[in-house]
This record gives structure tokens, C-alpha cells and sequence, in this order.
């Protein structure tokens, strides 16, 4: 399984997208209580669910891992994880993975410039409010404590959607194979 982690606006879901349309992986479709984005599908981008409907999975311990992030739950439930699949996590969310020694993971950290991450956001009709919000959240969620044990950081500045693909495959089939 891939892991891609990196703070709002680093590139993760358009990667995600790549990796699926081009390389066969399936998304791992984690769970949130935050509203849907214009253009989001519930079921492909994420399982859309109440606040009450999370905590009950959750009470019924049906979640290998989850977080709350921006106010909003996340979480992947235990039934969803497989070999062959990509998920995008929260910090929090790759600790569980990283710590339980999950078989066969490979995660990827995306690192990138605020000033990238912002106009990103605004590039996608983010509020201002929201922008600076989750600039200030994310310095202080994605730190270098909070990442420790990634096996790959990628510096995504400066590459295409594409490239940042076609590296993270190369780089998990190389693992893989060992």
C-alpha cells in the first residue's frame, strides 16, 4: 500500500488521481465528517458521513485509524485496507500504519513551499480565512516529529503531477520487490 501524507494543497489528491488513471492502483476511500468540495464525489473521493455516523464506527471500533483535522473527523476503517491500494493520511493517520508494522506499506511525505500551498488553495476557491487557517494548522501538525519514519520525502515543488507519479511508483515497486 502507498501512503502519500503532506500538508493542504501539496499535491496529494491530484497524485492520488495519477496513480489510479495511470498505474492501476485503487484509492483507498477513507471516511470525514467535512462537507464535500465542488466537484467532489461521495464514495470516490471520500465516504461523506455524519459526525454521529463516524463517532458510532468509532465507538464500535471499526476504525484502524482516524484524526480530527480542521474540526473534521478522518479515518480509515479496518475492512477497506489491502495490498495494492493508495490512501492519503494526516500525520496522525500514517503513526497508526507506521507503528502497528503493517505489512507491505511504503509512504511518501510530500514536502512543499507555502507560498506554492497558497496559491494552490486560491487556485481552487479556498477562502482567505481558510487559507491562512490551515497554513497556521499545518505548521504546526506537519513537523518533523510528526512524519518520523517515512520512507521517502519528496520535494514537490518544483515537479508535474506526473513526475511526482512516476517517482513514487518507481520507488515503490523498487521497495516492493525487495
Amino acid at each position: 500500500m502507498i501512503i502519500l501524507i503532506g500538508p493542504s494543497a501539496s499535491g496529494k489528491t491530484e497524485v492520488v488521481k495519477y496513480l489510479v488513471e495511470n498505474f492501476g492502483y485503487t484509492k483507498l476511500v477513507t471516511n470525514t465528517t467535512r462537507e464535500k468540495r465542488i466537484g467532489e464525489i461521495d464514495g470516490k473521493d471520500y465516504n461523506f458521513i455524519t459526525r454521529e455516523d463516524f463517532l458510532n464506527k468509532l465507538n464500535n471500533n471499526e476504525f484502524f485509524e482516524y484524526v480530527e483535522y480542521n474540526s473534521n473527523y478522518y479515518g480509515t476503517l479496518k475492512k477497506d485496507i489491502t495490498d495494492e491500494k493508495v490512501v492519503i493520511l494526516e500525520p496522525k493517520g500514517f503513526q497508526a500504519y507506521h507503528h502497528s508494522k503493517f505489512h507491505g506499506i511504503i509512504s511518501f511525505y510530500l514536502d512543499t513551499r507555502d507560498d506554492l500551498r497558497r496559491d494552490r488553495m486560491i487556485k481552487r476557491g479556498d477562502k482567505i480565512e481558510k487559507i491562512k487557517e490551515r497554513l497556521l494548522s499545518d505548521s504546526n501538525i506537519f513537523t518533523k516529529e510528526s512524519i518520523e519514519g517515512v520512507d521517502y520525502i519528496l520535494n514537490s515543488n518544483d515537479l508535474t503531477v506526473p513526475e511526482l507519479a512516476v517517482e513514487i511508483d518507481n520507488l515503490y515497486k523498487r521497495r516492493i520487490k525487495k
